[in-house]
């Protein structure tokens, strides 16, 4: 224990030298010392010792102590958060003063490794390790030492009180709305939302519920409930949206946890679905390609005996050739008139007679009917 007999009122020394670099926390070198009321709050980098005397001081995270943590007569000193390197000790100075109060918040305390019940709301320990979980989920350990004194002929047994705080989850999102605005029917974009545990106790994430037209548009890849986070961890939700249909379309994603105060959060989710209007030299090379992976995989014959069949699969393919070759050379009329014709020899019914058959006949067919379309806009 230090004689403070020779405090001046309303006192702050503070021996140290300041440095501060871009990205990098304060550090103060040497010991700090409050006294005299004042009211201050650590959040930086001691390199050497702290002591408090009727002062009142808060530590928070990222405070580290690399030497002492004393307090004496009429300190009040709040560790919210921090490290403490050497040893936190309770001490006494003047008994006119009241009793220094310590308090460490946190929960999960225990003392060399032996959990504290949780009605203990104070303790006295002698060189002994304190240790436990912050508030913010923080773990820390630190010796304290407590001083007897003696006065009157009484004995005076300093202690540290235990702030124990709730200990739940506390469940956040990146974001409670998902746009994908614009998407091409017939593609698929993907929206990652993440979902962090702020709190100081595991999230256990229950169900993932989608709510969305009968289009159902959207969908949630692969993800397996219940699933847990510990504290200060988060986890990626990654949801599709493939449009089928021309407009805007909305589902809503609810997530249901443990979180006590918001048992049930929804992220809204958005999108809108445009159609894709190809060229015309994008859809014969469109129709070419698929007539002949069609043709390769069996799914388009020819109609006919074995040489008959053969040769219409041949002039077939010879006829869209012309039709891409006037297109390409900007004869869109001509080309439709090509494309009228061998439209019908395709088309399934019995007059006149098509050339081809199979189950790619019908997928051919409606897309040559697309590009008639087209060049008939």
């Amino acid at each position: 224990m230090r004689n403070r007999s020779n405090l001046a009122v309303q006192t702050v020394t503070i021996a140290f030298t300041v440095f501060t670099f871009f990205f990098c926390p304060l550090v103060v070198y040497g010991d700090i010392e409050f006294s005299g009321g004042v009211t201050a709050e650590i959040d930086y980098v001691v390199d050497g010792s702290l002591w408090v005397y009727d002062a009142n001081v808060t530590l928070y995270e990222p405070a580290h102590i690399l030497g002492f943590v004393g307090t004496a007569s009429g300190a009040v000193l709040d560790v919210y958060g921090g490290q403490i390197d050497y040893m936190l000790l309770i001490s006494t100075s003047d008994l006119t003063l009241p009793e220094g109060i310590v308090t460490v918040y946190g929960t999960d305390f225990a003392v060399e490794g032996v959990p504290v019940d949780s009605n203990t709301t104070e303790i006295f320990l002698q060189g002994q390790t304190l240790s436990g979980v912050y508030e913010n989920g923080t773990p820390f350990a630190f010796p304290v030492d407590c001083v007897i004194a003696g006065g009157g002929g009484f004995l005076y047994y300093q202690t540290v009180k235990l702030g124990w705080v709730v200990s739940e989850p506390d469940i956040e999102l990146s974001q409670d709305e998902y746009n994908f605005e614009q998407v091409d029917i017939g593609s698929t974009q993907t929206g990652v939302v993440s979902v962090f545990n702020l709190g100081n106790a595991s999230l256990t994430i229950q169900t993932l519920e989608l709510e969305q037209s009968q289009q159902a548009q959207f969908t949630l890849t692969a993800f397996q409930v219940p699933v847990t986070l510990e504290p200060n961890s988060f986890i990626d939700l990654e949801i599709l949206f493939s449009p089928v249909t021309d407009g805007v379309d909305t589902a809503v994603l609810s997530i249901t946890s443990n979180d006590p105060n918001d048992p049930v959060v929804d992220i809204l989710l958005t999108g809108e679905s445009i159609s894709v209007v190809l060229l015309p030299e994008e859809q014969i090379a469109q129709i070419l390609d698929a007539y002949d992976s069609a043709v390769q995989e069996d799914l388009i014959q020819g109609i006919g005996n074995k040489k008959s069949a053969t040769q219409k699969i041949v002039v077939f393919e010879k006829i869209l050739n012309l039709a891409d070759e006037l297109i390409a050379a900007g004869y869109n009329d001509y080309a439709l008139e090509v494309l009228l014709m061998i439209e019908k020899k395709c088309d399934g019914l019995k007059s006149p007679k098509d050339f081809i058959k199979g189950d790619g006949a019908a997928e051919l067919n409606a897309l040559i009917n697309e590009l008639i379309q087209t060049l008939q806009e």
